[in-house]
């Protein structure tokens, strides 16, 4: 590792000195310190809680498993073999987890992994989930999910109904969605079309924003770049990445 810490670093530093600068030249200086050669099949999602300090992955050996991020140690194993498990959320309620799942139907699951019992179920997608994602507002008891069945869903926490369901158009083929750093937003891209933005104390009403995304490829996810929010990334399906202007909508890289 490198001893001198560059210009670009240290002024970050300066400002927050809590704050990790993510500086280009930091960046080189990762390794990895740790590894977890736990899973027995491919691990399909990673998230982490709202302070960093735990993860929690999903993998097709249909588990879920939650590591310390400071101590560098797995803290917890759960399995649902019966329903599968993809795109686990923690939730901003202590020891809980929502994950979709993968098979008998594509409800949504609310999981105590304390207590290894689920809370609630949130049915309603007839189509696999491809996207969920909780409220980054840490008083907030929202999630905001997507499905093949070309609808969003926003959901509380605390009924199984959803708040608000909104038809995607060309969304038939899978669509995605993310919140802002806000939890004001939500962001929409369905296949290839269009990426909408949306009002989340209004999404009934329509996107209040939106532009055609400049590729034939399919939208596989999307996510707005904390900690402001200004850029949007896209997946696309071949693997690539493109990066939006979270405001005017316009490609800015692939």
């Amino acid at each position: 590792m490198n001893a001198v810490l560059d210009s670009e670093t240290l002024n970050v530093l300066r400002k927050d000195p809590l704050q990790a600068a993510l500086t280009t030249s930091a960046l080189t200086d990762f390794y990895i310190a740790k590894q977890f050669p736990d899973n027995k099949a491919l691990i399909t999602s990673v998230d982490f809680d709202i302070t960093g300090t735990h993860c929690i992955t999903t993998s097709r050996d249909e588990s879920l498993r939650i590591y310390d991020c400071a101590s560098g140690t797995r803290e917890q194993v759960s399995y649902s073999k019966k329903y599968g498990c993809n795109l686990a959320q923690f939730t901003t309620q202590p020891g809980c987890v929502a994950y979709a799942s993968t098979k008998i139907n594509d409800t949504v699951r609310y999981l105590s992994y304390e207590t290894n019992q689920f809370i609630r179920y949130f049915a309603g997608h007839t189509g696999m989930v491809t996207s969920l994602q909780r409220s980054p507002n840490a008083q907030s008891a929202s999630m905001v999910s997507a499905s093949m069945d070309g609808t969003v869903r926003l959901w509380n926490l605390d009924t199984v109904k959803p708040v608000c369901t909104v038809n995607i158009e060309g969304g038939n083929n899978g669509v995605a969605a993310a919140y802002d750093p806000s939890g004001m937003v939500v962001a929409v891209a369905a296949e290839s079309q269009a990426i909408q933005l949306y009002d989340v104390r209004k999404m009934t009403k329509g996107p209040f924003t939106s532009a055609p995304i400049a590729s034939k490829l399919t939208v596989a996810g999307l996510k707005f770049m904390p900690p402001t929010g200004d850029y949007i990334l896209l997946t696309m399906s071949d693997g690539s990445i493109m990066l939006l202007d979270a405001f005017q909508l316009t490609t800015l890289a692939v």
